[in-house]
């Protein structure tokens, strides 16, 4: 009896390891999250060449920000929609990124991008000039599972003028 008890007890043991070792983990995602990243990130880009401001702002939470060269700290989607107009404006813009880097954390949730730029403006005397650059974001995952822009930073490689 004590024999087919302990044989019980061994059985009912191997039989609840094994179900949790088929227990299903959270998948890592981070392969799939680059790769999103990499689209948003040029899809706003193609956007803001267009002049489609709106969907360039898609990208952009409400508590997003810009650090900007030589500039104030720009807080707030509206904020950065009205310096993204302005620039959009510009008779030369044309707006250029090539994505070096994307890395996601272990939980998925935020990310940052590493890549350069090639920004063209046209002057007051509307002559065009390209600043080459680099730049920095990082993103955050919402509950939706899009990706969006909570901070760039970018500066110029280009000495000042």
């Amino acid at each position: 009896m004590r024999l087919h008890r302990l044989l019980l007890i061994c059985a009912a043991a191997v039989t609840l390891i094994g179900i949790s070792g088929c227990a299903r983990e959270d998948s890592d995602t981070r392969a799939a999250d680059e790769q999103a990243i990499r689209s948003a990130e040029l899809d706003a880009v193609r956007a803001f060449n267009a002049g489609d401001i709106d969907g360039y702002m898609r990208s952009y939470p409400e508590d997003s920000t810009w650090l900007p060269p030589n500039a104030p700290i720009v807080n707030g989607a509206e904020a950065i929609r009205d310096l993204a107009s302005q620039l959009a404006a510009n008779p030369g813009f044309a707006f250029d990124v090539q994505v070096d880097t994307v890395e996601v954390s272990n939980d998925g949730r935020l990310a940052y991008l590493v890549g350069t730029f090639d920004l063209t403006l046209s002057n007051a005397e509307g002559v065009a000039n390209t600043d080459h650059g680099k730049f920095v974001e990082v993103w955050k995952k919402h509950p939706d599972e899009t990706w969006n822009h909570v901070l760039a930073i970018w500066n110029s490689n280009d000495p000042p003028p």
